[in-house]
């Protein structure tokens, strides 16, 4: 009988080869490959949530942005600054050419309080010279000029600053109803119509009495 040893390196032997059919690794070197593929997906885990923990805790770049950008709006108190008063228009009557030369005696023809002081400083304010108004020795129903000295001219320049019609004028013979008319060029007889030009009434910025 022969003696039989197992040689491990011969084909067929009984020692640890591995199968040369098969052409496959003995299982037991499958495991450390697997574990390296886990702890390399782990790693990669941690270093993604590294990085993204930091900009989850920021805030966004563009509120950030908007915020630093944002105008500053500034509400102003009311001034308290006083209301600026109101101003006064003072009217003033157009001055008549040639009216300081004339003197007029203003009466008084109606129950009127004043006409004839009213009229007189009207007239003071076209320019004329007046003298103290006084009263009428008649009533009249409208309002009368008399040229008493100097030129004619004259009666008509007073009838036509106080808005009187031509027949308004008497004749150059009639007597004005009024006990003196020394110093008077021209004596005007206050009427009714004339009524606008007491106390209290007003004139128009042209210089002509208001209707």
């Amino acid at each position: 009988m022969s003696d039989r040893y197992d040689d491990p390196g011969a084909p067929g032997g009984s020692g640890g080869g591995f199968d040369e059919g098969s052409g496959r690794e003995p299982s037991g070197s499958s495991a450390p490959s697997g574990f390296l593929r886990g702890a390399g997906v782990v790693v990669v885990a941690v270093v993604i949530g590294a990085l993204l923990m930091p900009s989850a805790t920021r805030a966004p770049l563009n509120v950030v942005s908007a915020s630093q950008t944002t105008p500053t709006t500034t509400t102003s108190s009311p001034s308290t600054t006083s209301p600026k008063s109101r101003s006064t228009t003072t009217t003033q009557a157009t001055i008549v050419p040639g009216a300081s030369s004339i003197h007029v005696l203003v009466v008084n023809g109606t129950s009127i309080s004043n006409l004839a002081g009213g009229t007189a400083t009207y007239l003071r304010s076209r320019g004329f010279l007046t003298l103290p108004a006084t009263n009428s020795t008649t009533k009249v129903t409208g309002t009368q000029v008399y040229a008493e000295s100097g030129p004619s001219s004259s009666a008509t320049t007073v009838a036509n600053a106080l808005g009187l019609t031509a027949s308004t004028i008497q004749p150059t013979t009639a007597v004005a109803p009024v006990r003196s008319t020394a110093g008077a060029n021209v004596v005007v007889v206050a009427g009714p119509d004339l009524a606008r030009l007491a106390p209290g009434s007003t004139t128009s910025s042209t210089g002509t009495p208001p209707n």
